[in-house]
């Protein structure tokens, strides 16, 4: 009696050393290892069977489910469906928040040299046509790899038509 007690226990033991986490990714593939850690952008976790720690942003991420059975939503999905999808678009110029997700090409958004646009507005017109090229892509965050202002005419006056902005960056999708 006392060895079916024992070899009940270690193969209990057995079973709940190997219980992994489980990670629901938007894209609908799921990914099985250890959570290591969760942080500010992204976590950090290991895929079953390895020893190498891997980070994926929270952005490519549903929820959660840990060996416990605790299940913990991460992110929801970014929606971008009808033809205002692009202003859910996120911009960002931290690479640990396109970490798991899928690059699909770059993507420029910037203002005519010659426009009835402050510096502010062209700011705000450059990103939108960011957003829009990427969601023209199936994108759904983009990587600003550059932003710039470019001034034109008389320096001292930044009125109407005296900027350009252009910001270039990579377009992910889940």
């Amino acid at each position: 009696m006392k060895k079916i007690i024992l070899v009940s226990c270690l193969l209990l033991l057995a079973i709940a050393g190997k219980a992994q986490d489980m990670l629901t990714m938007h894209n609908g593939s799921t990914i099985e290892g250890k959570v290591l850690s969760i942080d500010g952008s992204a976590i950090t976790f290991v895929y079953k069977g390895e020893d190498l720690s891997q980070k994926i942003s929270k952005i490519a991420i549903n929820s959660v489910k840990f060996a416990s059975g605790r299940k913990q939503v991460i992110t929801e999905r970014i929606n971008i469906e009808g033809k205002d999808g692009f202003k859910n678009v996120i911009l960002t110029k931290n690479p640990e928040d396109v970490e798991g997700l899928t690059r699909i090409g770059e993507v420029k958004g910037k203002t005519a040299f010659i426009s009835y646009r402050t510096g502010a507005n062209a700011d705000k017109k450059s990103e939108e046509r960011l957003k829009e090229d990427c969601f023209n892509l199936g994108g759904v965050v983009v990587l600003v790899t550059e932003d710039k202002d470019y001034d034109v005419g008389n320096r001292l006056n930044k009125g109407l038509g005296s900027s350009q902005a252009r910001m270039v960056g990579v377009a992910y999708k889940y």
